[in-house]
């Protein structure tokens, strides 16, 4: 239930390090991170200022404009307004999943509200209530961090009201310059996977259109509810580009057919050979993935078209955008593996949350593929009602991933034995030097890179705690603090070197 509109706080909806494009990428003013997904009528921006909606809308009326729709998809289940031409969200001051942060202001949470029609009101009620609070408009500003505690400076700064607007007047008034704009919500959780109704919406809103009815995304920065829904649109838009191919063969000669066929829609590694080597947890597998694709045969495929689309989705070289939603799991681990704890309990939350999200993208494929060419007679989530094996497979699966990598007891015998003997000051070379190759080893599976030497020396840091006998580990936490916190691997070589036994 969401809380009356007297109670939210404006947040602004912008932040410094929205901009995630790469360099040299074109750059729309008032729409941050807009781009195309190549080679489909798909486009995602962030939150756009009351000038950004149209400047979106110049590239795709230019190349679309003589399709019967556009439909412009607002993913976001937290209201928004607009004041002074820029877009707020409204926050609560006592948002209950504050509770799953450390340290972390509730205002720095965004609304869960997966009604529509209910966060449309909200956003009207929100913007009578600031014209309410008089000509002082009090505000809070966001900024980027990972952990929500970082997202807000929680200062509340104040700047003349101007002018207040809600989604739906400005919906109206581009529609009045384009009758051909259809918007939609279909509010997404930013920091889950998509509810399996998300994808029914995507799929009602594009089933009955051709292959280039254009379509723009937009969530809060543009990044990765956007994507997963771009992802989404596009299976749906190759389904559409097959029938479409298909209905030519008998007009178009079949070898430039399936040539054609076969360069917009092939597969890497099924019809098109892979000449890149990737990390296998840089491909996404991870075991529930693996249980997927043993469990269900054609699930190969659809993981071949979904990470083809992801990797279309990304950054540069492989793609436009600005997130791999598949490798962004593995990026999120080596950064759980140096974390404190209480970012690992946040990440871990996060890491299991997206590969649910990269999981039910490999099962909407299948599903497009099995059920799209018959004409979607079923739902998703009819699918998944009858394969509700898979919603156990994933429940159960998702935390299936090495949390916490430990050296095995019996390579640390010969360490422990160098660290008790009487002259163990002159064994420390050989030690340090077998740690960091055991180190090494342990995360060998990783790509070369800070977060693998991060890894490695943290690794190394508890290694060391571990082989301490009593004697030392008694006197490095006199000099370091708690060995529970694991104290820097330099600093416990560098006090181990300066110990003397008490006479």
């Amino acid at each position: 239930m969401a809380p009356p509109a007297s109670e939210l706080k404006a947040m602004t909806d912008a932040f410094e390090g929205i901009d995630r494009l790469a360099e040299g990428a074109p750059r729309t003013e008032g729409a941050p991170n807009f781009r195309r997904l190549p080679g489909f009528p798909l486009f995602g921006t962030g939150q756009t200022s009351v000038e950004g909606f149209e400047k979106c809308l110049e590239p795709v009326l230019k190349k679309y404009g003589d399709e019967k729709h556009i439909f412009w998809v607002n993913l976001r289940q937290e209201p928004v307004v607009y004041v002074n031409g820029k877009p707020y969200t409204a926050r609560d001051p006592a948002n209950p999943h504050a509770a799953i942060g450390m340290n972390c202001n509730p205002i720095n949470f965004h609304l869960e509200i997966n009604n529509p029609e209910e966060c449309t009101e909200l956003e009207n009620n929100f913007a009578e209530e600031i014209r309410k609070r008089g000509e002082d408009f009090k505000y809070f500003k966001d900024q980027f961090g990972e952990h929500p505690e970082e997202r807000a400076t929680n200062e509340e700064l104040t700047e003349k009201l101007a002018g207040v607007t809600t989604i739906g007047e400005i919906y109206a008034a581009i529609k009045d310059k384009v009758p051909k704009l259809e918007p939609i919500r279909i509010p997404m959780n930013q920091e889950k996977a998509p509810e399996e109704a998300n994808f029914d919406q995507i799929v009602a809103m594009l089933k009955d259109t051709t292959a280039s009815c254009p379509v723009i995304f937009n969530c809060q920065a543009g990044i990765s509810r956007t994507t997963t829904a771009i992802v989404c649109g596009a299976l749906v838009k190759e389904l559409q580009l097959t029938r479409e191919l298909d209905r030519m063969r008998g007009i178009v000669p079949d070898d430039i057919l399936d040539a054609l066929k076969k360069k917009k829609l092939g597969l890497p590694g099924i019809d098109i050979e892979v000449q890149e080597d990737r990390n296998a947890m840089q491909m996404g597998e991870f075991e529930v993935i693996k249980e997927l694709l043993e469990a269900f045969p054609e699930a190969k495929v659809a993981k071949a078209q979904v990470d083809k689309l992801i990797d279309l989705a990304a950054p540069p070289p492989r793609g436009t955008g600005v997130e791999n939603i598949r490798e962004c799991i593995i990026e999120s681990k080596m950064t759980f593996d140096v974390s404190s704890d209480d970012w690992q309990a946040y990440l871990k939350s996060k890491i299991m949350n997206n590969i649910e999200r990269y999981f039910y993208l490999i099962v909407f494929a299948m599903y497009i593929r099995e059920v799209g060419p018959k004409g979607f007679p079923q739902t998703f989530k009819q699918y998944m009602d009858d394969h509700s094996g898979l919603r156990t497979m994933i429940e159960e699966g998702r935390g299936k991933l090495e949390w916490e990598r430990k050296i095995p007891d019996e390579k640390l015998s010969e360490l422990k034995d160098l660290l008790s003997a009487p002259e163990f000051k002159a064994n420390m070379p050989k030690i340090i030097k077998r740690i960091y190759e055991l180190s090494w080893d342990m995360f060998g599976d990783l790509p070369r890179g800070h977060h693998k030497n991060n890894s490695m020396h943290k690794l190394a840091s508890k290694t060391m705690i571990e082989i301490l006998p009593q004697n030392l580990a008694d006197f490095i936490e006199t000099k370091c603090g708690a060995l529970a916190g694991t104290p820097d691997f330099f600093d416990v070589i560098g006090q181990v070197s300066w110990y003397e036994p008490t006479a």
